[in-house]
């Protein structure tokens, strides 16, 4: 119980990734602050918490909006108490070729995967500097970011890539107020998303899902896809007592799809 006391805020909270580490959180003491786009999905993720010795707060948070980044930083001070720990994942992306990407697709991944990233880290580091109390942040990046071949575009790509770059900035920033930030650079995720792009690589191929599923996995050295649970435990780590030293980090979880 290594987080009680502690209070954590989560975007994309509502599944996959989100809602994974939301548990592991939970598990281990911390309040939860659910945000997601759907709060219905945000209310899902805090039915699966209702067991736990916590409070838990739904929230619905559009991150390409500034002004509801700023309304949500308002509700944490006035509900929660401040936060303490904060999981910066809402992203969004799809499979789309480089000559396909046209300026609508770029500026929604950017607006998301970016621009709100940022913002959000912006506005909750200058909470946590505010608060006197130090923090952890960790951000949502992707080997994407890192120049993996065969990411789902290259708006996606560049806008992790962004990621992993705000990121050194920041932990360099905001070190003389005992604020740790990292990211995380997960490869493939069994999560909806990856569902998503599956099913569309097989009807674009002609190829059956499950055979697509094992090409994939028949490149990755550890020979198995992610599951949400796995990158949520290395989230946990980083915002843990353990991480105290670890900072400026882009952390890679992929079963050795890249190596750097």
């Amino acid at each position: 119980m290594q987080l009680i006391g502690k209070t954590a805020l989560i975007t994309g909270a509502g599944q996959g990734i989100g809602r994974a580490t939301a548990i592991a959180f939970a598990n281990e003491g911390a309040n939860v602050i659910l945000a997601d786009i759907n709060l219905e999905n945000a209310t899902d993720t805090a039915k699966e918490l209702a067991d736990k010795d916590i409070k838990c707060w739904p929230y619905q948070l559009d991150v390409s909006d500034i002004s509801q980044i700023k309304s949500m930083i308002d509700f944490a001070v006035d509900e929660c108490k401040g936060i303490d720990l904060f999981f910066n994942n809402a992203g969004v992306t799809q499979h789309i070729s480089f000559f396909d990407i046209n300026e609508i697709q770029w500026d929604k991944i950017n607006s998301v995967n970016a621009k709100g990233a940022f913002f959000c880290m912006q506005q909750v580091a200058e909470l946590m500097v505010n608060q006197g109390r130090g923090g952890k942040i960790v951000n949502a990046g992707s080997i994407a970011g890192k120049g993996y071949k065969r990411a789902s575009n290259a708006a996606y790509a560049a806008s992790k890539g962004s990621v992993i770059a705000m990121t050194h900035i920041a932990a360099e920033y905001l070190a003389p107020y005992e604020i740790n930030v990292n990211a995380i650079c997960p490869g493939m995720v069994q999560t909806d998303m990856f569902k998503g792009i599956v099913s569309l690589r097989s009807s674009e191929t002609g190829q059956d899902v499950l055979q697509i599923k094992e090409n994939i996995e028949s490149e990755i050295p550890l020979g198995r896809v992610n599951q949400p649970e796995d990158v949520a435990a290395l989230v946990l780590f980083l915002v843990s007592e353990s991480s105290r030293n670890i900072t400026g980090q882009a952390l890679n979880i992929d079963g050795g799809m890249i190596m750097h």
